[in-house]
């Protein structure tokens, strides 16, 4: 009867709440790819781009920090380029080869890596080190892909644990896909403006030649 109706209605004013909060964190989701997007189309300024990747990230994702390593191609190496949360420095002197320890193997295999607790035991040491120098109990990192070539990896920690749901995940990758984009531009283009740099040198060298 009454209480059957009551339990009822407070079982659905719950689902709807629970409807409402994630139709929310959708938004907020889709509000943070537009501001990446904005900046992507608005500016060649990787730094600047990275750095909007990087709060979005943090602040949607909630995490305590966040980093970005992009590939050195000639070296083959995973370089710090950008971080934002971070304690110490010991970040900014990351230099990991392609295929060396787990993120560098998830780099090299185009693999989502989600680390749910960085125990004291964990034997990875670009990762111990991170887990004694910042604290880090948790831990993801999303390479970028871009025509099918890994461009560096978008690197999350937080210090206390948190539910990695598949939802969570997904919206990292979409996130390292964004930059991915971003990267993948700023390589065309510094590569355009070489080239256009490069066919104005020769073009003055072979008018001196003919002047001569």
């Amino acid at each position: 009867g009454f209480l059957t109706s009551y339990s009822h209605q407070v079982a659905t004013a719950l689902e709807n709440a629970r409807l409402f909060a994630e139709t929310e964190e959708r938004l907020k989701n889709v509000q943070a790819l537009h501001t990446i997007d904005n900046v992507i189309t608005a500016s060649f300024d990787l730094k600047l781009t990275l750095g909007v990747v990087l709060e979005q990230t943090m602040s949607q994702l909630k995490v305590d920090a966040a980093s970005i390593l992009l590939l050195t191609p000639g070296l083959q190496t995973l370089e710090f380029a950008a971080g934002r949360g971070f304690r110490a420095k010991i970040i900014e002197r990351t230099r990991l080869r392609l295929g060396e320890g787990r993120v560098g193997i998830a780099a090299l295999e185009h693999q989502t890596l989600v680390v749910s607790d960085l125990s004291p035991t964990i034997t990875d040491s670009y990762l111990a080190q991170l887990k004694t120098e910042e604290g880090f109990v948790i831990y993801a990192c999303v390479p970028f892909i871009a025509k099918g070539k890994v461009k560096g990896v978008l690197e999350v920690f937080n210090r206390s644990p948190l539910h990695l749901n598949d939802e969570w995940v997904k919206f990292l990758e979409t996130l390292a896909g964004q930059t991915a984009i971003a990267i993948e531009n700023y390589t065309l283009f510094t590569d355009l403006h070489r080239s256009n740099a490069e066919l104005n040198m020769a073009y003055d060298t072979t008018l001196e030649g003919w002047s001569r």
